[in-house]
């Protein structure tokens, strides 16, 4: 049973008439265009290779490097609970929005703890810092995979 108020299979929204359960029913877990995509670019253009995209482990992580046992995260700002400074509260079902992001981030927390528990190493990166510092995060997973090679 929803916690949300109202009814969400009548309510309409602005989104073309969907209904609010409509419409959430479209948001996916994978595939985001402005965050994945770009971190694939940036290994690309940086001639990191080996990476497998959604692998099924624990937690669905962006990428994969089967070989260092390497899964790295793309964590979206809102969803996730950043303190990055945007103004990312939402304005209506507050309660409720903290309540998703504090669950989403103790789900991050134990699926970080299942996949150290069998070996894998686990970077997350955050999407506002892969906007401003997209380099850096290259790095940040380069220097990773030739630690786990020694």
């Amino acid at each position: 049973m929803s916690i949300w108020p109202g009814n969400s299979q009548k309510e309409r929204t602005s989104f073309g008439g969907l209904t609010r359960g409509q419409l959430m029913s479209r948001v996916r877990s994978i595939g985001n265009k402005t965050t994945e995509k770009r971190l694939a670019s940036l290994l690309r253009r940086a001639g990191i290779y080996g990476w497998r995209r959604h692998r099924p482990l624990p937690g669905r992580p962006d990428f994969v490097w089967p070989r260092t046992r390497l899964a790295v995260f793309v964590d979206g700002c809102f969803w996730h609970g950043h303190n990055c400074g945007k103004k990312l509260t939402p304005a209506h079902n507050a309660r409720e929005w903290r309540q998703k992001i504090r669950k989403n981030r103790e789900r991050d927390t134990s699926v970080a703890r299942e996949l150290r528990r069998r070996g894998w190493s686990v970077i997350r990166i955050w999407e506002c810092t892969l906007a401003k510092r997209g380099e850096a995060c290259v790095g940040r997973i380069q220097r990773r995979i030739a630690r786990r090679r020694r």
